[in-house]
């Protein structure tokens, strides 16, 4: 009896190893999975109509004189930049989720290459959802200055931010819809301010896009001479922040007195 309890023991622990090793096969499965679907399913969406939909910035020293040049943070390695949004708009939560993945997103799409004019059919490049994801994978490269990689989005009224987000249901007189003035001393930003106009209009995605665009120019990115990059003056289709926005935001960093993003590709 004491010899046929151990071999039923056995077999019971045999079961619960034998279970517990199929869930774990079938959640890392389920995992794999989901994170090719998810890259499908932004891919397959990538693609927004961004037509009338662009944006200006402007850099003014201390003075309030406006200047050309380039510019970028100079901070300690690894200080967070502040990020404050103010929503005068009163747009709803998630369009300000879809602002938040603007900037925080660490996702990655890849996208056939002959969709942006970049490149042939079965070709492809790395776009980046997000800047935390994109200054990440920038700072993989040494640079004299350090580039910002560390954002905290706060909301609340009273808080100061090194970026402050305007959302406004105003127009913009010149018709842009969005706007981003940084105040610098010297090649120095000191404080970015960016205006989304109509934000009580903007759905989502256009929402996200706007803001993504706008983000690269407070970091210190000018515009981009590819009319398929987002950084042009006139948002892109596919409004993703690419491989060349960030070679321009190394470049910057490093020194480089061109904050225009040039496309070789």
């Amino acid at each position: 009896m004491v010899h046929d309890g151990t071999k039923s023991e056995n077999k019971i622990h045999k079961k619960y190893y034998v279970s517990i090793s199929l869930i774990a096969i079938v959640v890392s499965i389920g995992f794999v999975g989901y994170s090719y679907y998810e890259n499908q399913v932004i891919t397959k969406v990538a693609s927004r109509d961004m037509s009338g939909y662009n944006s200006n910035y402007v850099l003014q020293n201390l003075q309030g004189e406006t200047v050309d040049t380039w510019v970028s943070w100079n901070i300690e390695n690894g200080r967070v930049i502040h990020v404050h949004v103010v929503n005068e708009a009163k747009v709803s939560q998630d369009l300000i989720n879809a602002l938040t993945d603007a900037i925080m997103s660490t996702k990655i799409v890849r996208i056939d290459d002959s969709q942006t004019g970049t490149g042939p059919q079965g070709t492809s490049s790395t776009y980046y959802v997000g800047w935390q994801g994109a200054t990440e994978q920038a700072a993989t490269k040494s640079t004299t200055l350090y580039i910002p990689q560390k954002f905290d989005i706060n909301g609340s009224p009273d808080a100061v931010g090194d970026i402050e987000i305007i959302l406004t249901s105003d127009v913009n007189p010149d018709g842009y819809s969005g706007y981003t003035k940084s105040i610098i001393d010297g090649n120095q930003i000191l404080k970015s301010k960016i205006t989304i106009f109509k934000a009580n209009t903007l759905d989502a995605d256009r929402l996200e896009a706007v803001m993504r665009h706008e983000f690269g120019h407070a970091l210190g990115l000018g515009h981009s001479t590819a009319p398929d990059d987002l950084m042009h003056p006139m948002l892109p289709d596919y409004p993703y922040i690419s491989g060349c926005d960030i070679d321009a935001l190394n470049g910057l960093y490093d020194g480089d007195k061109n904050s225009k993003v040039v496309c070789t590709k």
